[in-house]
């Protein structure tokens, strides 16, 4: 089973550590490590990230999965099965994060991943277990003439 943990990056951090996500990436980890949660961490990690708009974002998912066959909503967390390659995911909402959990193929959480792309540019994606991180969206860096 595959864990992805997303969080809504602030826009001004995002462009500016497109390509170095790693770094992102290194936080999270980090704090992930700590058995008591470190303080400095945790502000580090609101200071960069936004809260889910979750209402708006529960719209957007109502009207944006009802094209998709074998969806479940219930109690606000979405399912989604994909017959074509066997796969099948859920995905939860919380205030400041969503957990992403996904099992067999890819199909089912592409589909989440494609949705939720589209709703802002600016999440990014990390699975712990295997060091695995990338924006949904890759954002273009700004040029400067």
């Amino acid at each position: 089973m595959r864990y992805y943990y997303l969080y809504l990056v602030d826009e001004e951090i995002a462009n500016h550590y497109f390509g170095r996500e790693y770094k992102i990436y290194q936080l999270f980890s980090e704090y992930q490590k700590k058995i008591s949660n470190d303080n400095v961490l945790r502000k580090q990690i609101d200071y960069i990230t936004k809260p889910i708009p979750s209402l708006r974002l529960h719209q957007f998912l109502d009207q944006n999965l009802e094209r998709f066959n074998n969806n479940l909503i219930e109690n606000n967390i979405y399912r989604h099965k994909s017959k074509t390659d066997n796969s099948e995911a859920k995905l939860t909402i919380f205030d400041t994060y969503i957990i992403l959990e996904a099992v067999g193929g890819y199909e089912a959480e592409t589909t989440f991943f494609e949705v939720l792309r589209r709703f802002d540019k600016c999440f990014i994606a990390m699975e712990f277990h295997t060091n695995r991180y990338g924006w949904l969206n890759p954002i273009k860096e700004r040029k400067f003439i």
